[in-house]
């Protein structure tokens, strides 16, 4: 053991010169810090791809320190940093608290808590230092800390105030950009054949006894004749088996883009003017077919704080944007509807901050647009008893989108009793957005007037009053006998944005020869979870006052309950009346029970009860809706009497003159159209189908607000959609195989004719990739950032393609055509640079489609 311990000590005596060497270069070489001990270093601080900043900051570790001021202003976050060290910051949405404290070991994000080491935290020189990760864990993003790269990232930055600004951003230039894209591709205005395409509709009801007695049936058959909409109908009148039916027919025609001429009705059908009345003559109009839901424009002024930014949205839709200006003023021009126009406003302060709120703008269906004129004519016979004859002329003028005027007369011939001649005027008025009046008037018939409050959807408010003309003989169109009515509805809702919580009410009036009868009503509407219930009080008063009270409810399918009763919908209402000062009795009740039985049929079972009727009643309802057609079997039985079942049954059969193929449909199809076509592969790119190109199954087709699948044939086929209005169609083209398969149109409009399919082919064709690199023509080095257009020169459809770090760029699904590609006109003017536009033509080749290599060279404008 000598030997080994005098070993051990010769080598410990060796080493003393190597430590007296380490121990002076330590003398002059610094010594690395201590692993709690901060090293000042000089980092980038990256938000995503949003915002940087070359920040000072400390190492402990691998962990990096961040200067919190520094970070919270690149987010975009107002904060407040006490000379102790302890910074507080409000973040939005929800207001959400940040405190961190460099004097206490725990930091907090609302109800979020995070451990703070004494040695992830540092207040220095005014300056609260926190570690990365920690920090990431409280705000709940990721940040990546590179050593070598001298970077600290946060990967995703969309949750805090500056994402959502960029996120704002996109939303702003995406809204600019739906109204400067190019127009459809393809435009194919309405086709006006002699004879084409057939439809038939179809009913019939039929009792399980008496059919004769108390059958009905109809049917009716139109088609695309010169130009318009044919239809000729005959329906059941009275028992079925007195064989007496109506006839009805009529042709009508549209020109959408005329001015003075827009539709011609020659047959049956409504007059012209505001009162429903059904003549056998002429109808001369031009108004719309189909009146645009988009009226105009209302404006909305306010002021916020300078530096704000305020967004509206219908629904999640932004309509409208602005900013504040040096005294905190904006307006919005917001796009409305006929009816109902709920706009959510939301406003973005400098440092994150959002407020919220919401406006309500109803626009009356009897308002014009500004400065629009129209006219009706109309004059044949009548088809009911009350006269022989009739003509009207309707006038309106849009005075502003706030006013409306009418004008006009209803004439009517009888053979025994004295001719009505009824002239008529109207005032529609929105003074506000939130107020409406209508006051309308016609001689020898009636007067009213009608206001509305209606400021938000949790506030509804109408009162209307009309006075019946009394001095008419068998009027038509007022009630006989009729002296007064009065009205006033209310709607609230007392906790915004509790949809199924409201309150409403009604009070009415209504005065005759028979007396007069008083009505009211208030109920409310609660639900919690798949439950809801609707209690009500009402009254009726004429000779004697008369109190009801009762509640409906509804409970939804709760899948909790299994597969047999996890899809029941359960209903049921009960109803007691006042009889007496101390007497309440039952007055009825329903209780029912829904299921579904399998994709498109319906099973509900139910017993009702009404004081008076035919004792306790047994109900079973069997509803299918097919894609032929539609059935409602029910069947009755009531405890006093026999027991009867009814059938009623409606279609619509549906002829192609393309193919030769009828098809049905649930209808009713009168005055609807389709459109049908096959989706291929345009190998020769004609742009037609030719025998032997292959069709595509399985790809979706959009035609306006409807889709369709094309079969394994490649059709498709769309029925319900709106003649004599053109219509967008496009292609899905995540449906189609490749990437680089594209619809030769992008999207194409058509205008369909009534009672048909209209047909439209849509060829796909191979696409391809244009790839190269933007570089400065001095250096030769790529430039990154540089936005490229590139635009097909016959349709002038252009594309944005952004160049990479290195200065290279690619872009996939280039259709075959003659292109030109150039630098966009501001990165130019930013960079001081001009470029060549390049062009090429890009066709089908044995290599496919694309071009490669290509190069833009930048060179300096001086």
């Amino acid at each position: 053991m000598l030997p080994g311990r005098g070993g051990r000590g010769g080598t410990l005596l060796s080493l003393l010169p190597l430590q007296l060497l380490a121990g002076a270069l330590s003398a002059t070489v610094p010594r690395p810090p201590a692993d709690t001990e901060p090293e000042p270093v000089i980092l980038e601080l990256q938000l995503g791809r949003l915002a940087s900043r070359t920040v000072p900051a400390f190492r402990v570790r691998s962990e990096a320190l961040v200067p919190m001021s520094e970070f919270l202003q690149l987010a975009e976050v107002g904060y407040v940093l006490s000379p102790e060290g302890r910074i507080e910051a409000s973040i939005d949405p929800g207001g959400r608290k940040l405190v961190i404290d460099a004097r206490r070991d725990t930091m907090s994000y609302g109800d979020h808590r995070v451990r703070l080491e004494p040695e992830f935290r540092l207040f220095r020189n005014g300056e609260l230092f926190v570690g990365a990760e920690r920090l990431g864990d409280l705000l709940g993003v990721r940040i990546v800390v590179s050593w070598a790269d001298l970077t600290v990232v946060v990967t995703d930055a969309s949750g805090l105030p500056v994402g959502r600004r960029a996120q704002r951003e996109a939303a702003r230039a995406a809204f600019r950009r739906r109204f400067a894209g190019p127009p459809p591709e393809l435009a194919l205005a309405l086709e006006r054949p002699r004879w084409d395409g057939m439809v038939v509709d179809y009913s019939f009801l039929a009792p399980s006894s008496g059919v004769g007695a108390g059958g009905a049936y109809s049917v009716a058959v139109g088609a695309d004749a010169f130009g318009g909409s044919l239809e000729l109908g005959a329906s059941s009148v009275g028992r079925l088996d007195a064989g007496v039916a109506r006839i009805d027919g009529s042709w009508t025609g549209v020109w959408r883009d005329s001015r003075w001429l827009r539709q011609v009705r020659l047959g049956d059908g409504p007059v012209s003017g505001p009162n429903p009345w059904i003549q056998r003559g002429v109808l001369a109009t031009n108004a719309p077919f189909v009146r645009p839901s988009f009226v105009g424009t209302t404006r909305y002024d306010g002021r916020l704080e300078p530096g704000w930014a305020l967004e509206a949205y219908r629904g999640s839709e932004l309509v409208a944007f602005d900013s504040t200006d040096a005294q905190g003023r904006f307006a919005v021009d917001l796009p409305v509807r006929y009816g109902e126009n709920p706009v959510d406003f939301v406003a973005y302060g400098p440092f994150g901050q959002i407020r919220q709120f919401n406006r309500t703008y109803r626009v009356l269906s009897e308002l014009l647009p500004a400065r629009t004129f129209e006219y009706g004519v109309s004059g044949g016979v009548c088809r009911t008893p009350q006269c022989a004859a009739t003509t009207n002329l309707d006038l309106r003028y849009g005075i502003s989108p706030r006013a409306t005027v009418q004008a006009g007369f209803d004439r009517f011939w009888r053979d025994t009793l004295p001719d009505l001649f009824h002239p008529y005027g109207a005032v529609t008025v929105a003074p506000t957005t939130t107020w409406g009046i209508e006051l309308d008037g016609v001689g020898g018939a009636l007067a009213r007037g009608t206001l509305r409050y209606e400021p938000s959807l949790d506030l509804r408010l109408m009162a209307s009053y009309t006075a019946f003309d009394r001095g008419t003989v068998a009027p038509i169109l007022s009630p006989a006998g009729q002296r007064s009515d009065w009205q006033v509805l209310g709607f609230l809702r007392p906790i915004p944005g509790q949809g199924f919580f409201y309150l409403e009410s009604s009070l009415e009036q209504a005065a005759s020869d028979a007396g007069t009868i008083t009505r009211a009503r208030l109920g409310a509407s609660l639900q919690a979870n798949e439950v809801r219930v609707l209690p009500y009080v009402r009254l009726e008063r004429d000779v004697t006052t008369r109190g009801f009270m009762g509640v409906s409810t509804s409970v939804l399918p709760r899948p909790q309950w299994g597969p047999v009763f996890g899809n029941v919908l359960l209903r049921s209402s009960i109803e007691w009346q006042q009889a007496g000062p101390a007497l309440v009795r039952l007055n009825s009740y329903a209780l029912s029970a829904a299921r579904p039985i399998g994709p498109a049929t319906r099973l509900e079972a139910g017993v009702s009860w009404t004081r008076g009727g035919q004792g306790a009643t047994l109900q079973l309802a069997l509803s299918s809706y097919l894609p032929m057609l539609r059935s409602y079997t029910t069947v009755t039985a009531p405890a006093a009497a026999p027991a009867f079942a009814t059938q009623y049954v409606q279609g619509s059969l549906l002829w192609d003159r393309r193919d030769g193929r009828l098809t049905g449909a649930p209808g009713p199809s009168l005055e609807r159209s389709g459109l049908t076509g096959r989706v291929f592969l345009d190998e020769n790119g004609n742009g037609r189908y030719d025998p032997g190109e292959p069709t595509l199954p399985r790809v979706r087709v959009l035609v306006g607000s409807s889709s369709a699948t094309t079969d394994s044939s490649g059709v498709f086929r769309v029925w319900d959609i709106v003649p004599f209005e053109p219509i967008l169609v496009t292609v899905d083209s995540l449906t189609l195989e490749s990437p680089l398969l594209v619809p030769v149109y992008a999207a194409a409009s058509i205008v369909p004719g009534p009672n048909r399919f209209r047909t439209l082919d849509i060829p796909i064709v191979q696409a391809g990739v244009v790839e190269g690199q933007v570089v400065r023509a001095e250096q030769g080095g790529g430039v990154g950032g540089v936005t490229l257009l590139l635009t097909e020169r016959n349709s002038a459809a252009q594309r944005t393609v952004t160049t990479f770090s290195d200065g290279g760029f690619y872009t996939l699904g280039v259709k075959p055509g003659d292109y030109q590609l150039t630098v966009a006109p501001q990165v130019l003017e930013a960079l001081g640079v001009r470029a060549v536009p390049l062009r090429f033509t890009l066709a089908p080749g044995a290599q496919g489609v694309g071009r490669s290599g290509i190069e833009i060279r930048l060179t300096p404008t001086r």
